[in-house]
């Protein structure tokens, strides 16, 4: 399992909530100030690094740090960010960080900041009269930090940091993705739209990247018909963390109109088309097509590779 270990610096709190919204995104990390930096963080296989422009610069917290930590950080793989009122200027200023890194830098991250006049300090205060004046910026407050840019920016990272995983064999990780479906039938269907937000607990089969579920209908199907964005969980009891076992899986829901589909699926499960008419209620069948499956298996680390996986289907 890559860790993630989100080390920041803020001077008027921006830049530390950025950072709390990623390390949630981003767990299992762990987030501290630059100033909490110790020997035992230097384990960590993601590194994270965020800071406040101010003035065209870093925070001198988080330059001490980069110079200290040189050696340390070549070779790593690592992301920036920074919390900034000019988004050119902030970019500018982490390409230029970016430059003295010898680690492999994956991303850069510029997100908006907050200026609060009444919260400076008065050097503060003095240098941003001289920024304001030279860039032609009014003369008051602003709030330029947006939450869902720092999720967008969290979700980035995630999708990099998935790249870094030692994976299985595609066809290994298939296959074991395959036994994992056909040796459990229970699974937890999550659906969302307009508000409404359902997860039921069905019964379920599983057949070459579809998983199909009967159902006599419910609230679930009202979230359908607008978004069949859906997710699945399917997962076995939690006996230790070194024994997990359970996955994720993203797809479309379709809801089967076609009479051949449907009658497969009930022979599928050992049914016959005499029985389910002859059931007081309709029987819905929904087809989920399965995009993406996240694997959480403790067994691969024993094997040498991530406990988590990602096959895309």
């Amino acid at each position: 399992m890559i860790k993630t270990l989100i080390l920041y610096e803020s001077r008027y709190g921006s830049t530390w909530e950025a950072a709390n919204i990623i390390s949630l995104i981003l767990g299992p990390s762990r987030r501290i100030p630059v100033s909490q930096f110790s020997e035992k963080h230097r384990g960590y296989d993601f590194i994270v690094l965020g800071t406040p422009i101010y003035n065209g610069k870093i925070h001198p917290k988080m330059q001490i740090f980069l110079d200290n930590e040189a050696e340390w950080l070549d070779g790593k793989n690592i992301a920036l960010f920074c919390t900034c009122l000019n988004g050119s200027e902030g970019l500018r200023v982490l390409r230029e960080v970016e430059d003295t890194l010898e680690g492999n830098i994956l991303e850069l991250g510029v997100l908006g900041g907050r200026l609060e006049m009444d919260r400076l300090n008065e050097r503060d205060y003095q240098a941003l009269k001289e920024y304001i004046s030279r860039e032609g910026l009014p003369s008051q407050g602003m709030n330029l930090f947006n939450r869902e840019e720092v999720v967008d920016l969290a979700l980035r990272l995630m999708g990099i940091r998935d790249t870094l995983l030692v994976e299985v064999s595609s066809s290994q990780l298939r296959s074991e993705v395959e036994e994992f479906l056909k040796e459990h039938n229970t699974c937890t269907l999550a659906t969302n739209a307009q508000g409404r937000v359902r997860a039921t607990p069905l019964e379920y089969q599983y057949s070459q990247g579809h998983i199909y579920i009967l159902s006599e209908g419910g609230r679930k199907f009202a979230n359908l018909l607008s978004n069949p964005q859906v997710s699945v969980a399917i997962y076995e009891d939690y006996t230790g963390m070194g024994n997990l076992k359970g996955m994720q899986i993203t797809g479309q829901a379709i809801i089967v109109e076609d009479m051949v589909e449907y009658e497969q699926a009930i022979k599928m499960k050992g049914l016959t088309m005499d029985y389910i008419r002859s059931l007081p209620v309709d029987l819905k069948l929904i087809r989920v097509d399965m995009e993406k499956v996240e694997f959480l298996n403790s067994q691969f680390e024993k094997e040498g590779y991530s406990s988590r996986q990602v096959l895309k289907f």
